[in-house]
C-alpha cells in the first residue's frame, strides 16, 4: 500500500494504491470512486472553464450603514467610491466530493488602518492569519453566526489566527478603528475566484455537471444555473 501524489490540468490528487503495482486517475463526480483497488481521496478530475464579467451600475455603492461593534463602537461598512466595492466572488454553490482544507494559510493584513484584502474567500477548514503591520494596536473580532471570535489587542509584528470550519459569511472588524472591516467568505468547495478590477473572472478545473453559479459581493448575490462538460468552456455574465 502506498500514497501517490499526482496532478492533471492543475488539479491535485492523492491516490491510495492498494495493490502497490499501479495507479490510475479517472474522472469521478461525487463520492470517492474505486477502480482496480485505487481510491481517489480528494477532488474529482475536471477541466471545465467558466469565464465572464460581473458588472455594476455606475451609481452602485454600499449603504454606508453602521454596524454595532462588540464593545459598543460603530463600525462602518464599505464607503461609496472605494475600489473594493466592485470586487465580487464567483463560486459554485455546491459540488459533490471530499475537499480537504489546504495546508497553506491565507492572510488578512492590518495595514494602513485597513483590512487587506477586504474580501477573502476560503475553503471550509482553512486557517486564516491576521497579522498587524501597522504602528498601532488593532483588535480584530467577529460576531457572525457561523463563528464568533475576539483576538484581543496586539501590536505591530504580531499575528493571530482563526480556523473557519463552517460555510457562510463572516464579517470581521477592528474594535479600535471603526473604519476597518472585511469579509471572510467560507465556501463548501474550492471552485471559486475573485473578479479582477475590470469585473472579469475565470474559474478553471470545474468538473462536468449542472451547478448553481453564484456571484457574491457586499451589496447582494445573484445565482445562475449552468451546465458544463468535462472540458467545456462557457461564458456567464452577471449584472447588478
Amino acid at each position: 500500500m502506498k500514497l501517490i501524489f499526482s496532478a492533471i490540468a492543475g488539479i491535485t490528487f492523492w491516490i491510495l494504491s492498494v495493490t502497490g503495482t499501479s495507479t490510475r486517475l479517472f474522472e469521478a463526480m461525487g463520492q470517492n470512486a474505486r477502480l482496480n483497488h485505487d481510491v481517489i481521496l480528494m477532488r474529482p478530475a475536471g477541466d471545465g472553464k467558466i469565464t465572464g464579467t460581473v458588472s455594476f451600475p455606475r451609481s452602485a455603492n454600499a449603504t454606508g450603514r453602521a454596524v454595532k461593534g462588540s464593545y459598543g463602537k460603530n463600525t462602518s461598512r464599505l464607503k461609496s467610491g472605494s475600489a473594493g466595492e466592485k470586487r465580487a466572488v464567483v463560486y459554485i454553490a455546491s459540488a459533490k466530493g471530499n475537499f480537504p482544507a489546504p495546508q497553506s494559510r491565507p492572510a488578512m493584513r492590518q495595514k494602513n488602518i485597513a483590512i487587506t484584502p477586504r474580501i477573502l474567500p476560503v475553503l471550509a477548514g482553512t486557517t486564516v492569519d491576521f497579522p498587524n503591520e501597522d504602528d498601532l494596536f488593532h483588535n480584530i473580532f467577529s460576531l457572525s453566526p457561523s463563528v464568533k471570535f475576539d483576538l484581543g489587542r496586539y501590536a505591530k509584528g504580531v499575528s493571530k489566527s482563526v480556523k473557519f470550519t463552517t460555510p457562510g459569511v463572516v464579517k470581521v472588524f477592528c474594535d479600535i478603528h471603526s473604519t476597518m472591516g472585511g469579509v471572510v467568505l467560507v465556501l463548501q468547495n474550492p471552485y471559486y475566484t475573485v473578479t479582477e478590477a475590470d469585473g472579469s473572472y475565470a474559474l478553471s478545473g470545474v468538473p462536468a455537471g449542472t451547478y448553481d453559479l453564484v456571484a457574491w459581493h457586499e451589496g447582494g448575490t445573484q445565482t445562475q444555473k449552468i451546465t458544463i462538460s468535462a472540458s467545456g468552456v462557457i461564458t456567464q455574465n452577471f449584472a447588478f
